[in-house]
């Protein structure tokens, strides 16, 4: 299939907002030139007040999810409540990303390529524009690891995985997955998504000519409550994979002995944190215990404080 010459097939943009208004903005407005976009911000800050600056909000349709969705969630809901008919296609995009010109038609040529139900960016850092975060992932199923590549040619290749950070997909090959898998709190669900895109048929193809600047976070990957999610992810991903008895039998093992060589080195309060929370992590993905951002917080800081 080649991309058609209908002039009314657009990509709906879903721009996920939380936290920095001026990330969103400033993303909005890297694609405000487009013309074979339609731009949909869903607002999944707490606070539900983003309002677009005034001279950009005609181009763009405003979803409020409450302010705890998670991310899937948040990015679900609003494809479903602004998906047409125009619409061949749907683009993922975080709020701290900017998409330089050009890059959206690159997209868009090989996203119609035959065969093809999904397609990212080449993602250089925005503080650093030499330095590529990802073009493409790899997952390793043994391990239960994913992780960003670098770019391996000049020219589309197939990856196992795109970044959620940006994602552009089929329109039909969005509502035949079914979305995002809202079974994580945030990471992960990118690599079920590519596994059930590829399980359809479809190729998964990372472009390195288009480029979308990515205001890469480094510090958060430190936060109790991020190690926490990144244990449970693991667990969800493992039964998805191997089945929800074998898979979390074998998502435990695989875990625990991955945290356990890393956080043996830290200091005792630090172990003794993170072993803690290890331990939560696997109960409370055994027991089905929410997984929800309030209990994300609870789970890797109030109830693991030391007396």
């Amino acid at each position: 299939m080649k991309l058609s010459d209908d002039t009314n097939n657009k990509t709906l943009c879903v721009i996920l907002h939380y936290g920095s208004e001026a990330d969103t903005n400033g993303c909005i407005e890297s694609l405000i030139c487009e013309n074979k976009i339609d731009i949909a911000v869903s607002d999944n800050d707490p606070r539900q007040s983003y309002l677009p600056p005034v001279d950009l909000r005609a181009r763009v349709k405003l979803f409020r999810t409450g302010g705890s969705a998670r991310f899937s969630e948040g990015n679900n809901i609003a494809a479903r409540a602004f998906l047409s008919s125009h619409h061949d296609s749907v683009f993922i995009l975080n709020n701290d990303t900017i998409v330089t010109p050009g890059a959206i038609d690159l997209l868009r040529s090989t996203l119609f390529l035959d065969g093809v139900g999904a397609v990212g960016p080449c993602m250089p850092y925005a503080s650093d524009q030499e330095k590529v975060w990802a073009c493409g992932g790899y997952i390793d199923k043994l391990r239960l690891n994913i992780g960003g590549m670098q770019p391996k040619s000049k020219l589309p290749y197939e990856v196992d995985y795109l970044p959620a950070a940006a994602i552009l997909c089929r329109t039909e090959v969005w509502k035949t997955v079914g979305g995002l898998s809202e079974s994580y709190f945030i990471a992960y669900e990118e690599a079920e998504f590519a596994l059930d895109v590829r399980r359809y048929g479809y190729k998964v193809i990372a472009d390195p000519r288009a480029v979308v600047l990515h205001k890469v976070g480094m510090s958060s990957e430190q936060k109790p409550e991020y190690y926490y999610n990144g244990l449970r992810n693991r667990l969800i991903f493992s039964k998805y994979l191997y089945g929800p008895h074998f898979g979390f039998l074998y998502g435990v093992l695989v875990t625990s002995g991955l945290a356990v060589s890393t956080i043996w080195r830290q200091n005792f309060q630090d172990f003794y944190r993170n072993m803690r929370i290890l331990v939560k992590a696997i109960i409370d993905e055994g027991t089905g215990a929410p997984l929800d951002r309030q209990h994300v917080l609870n789970s890797a800081i109030m109830k693991f404080s030391r007396p």
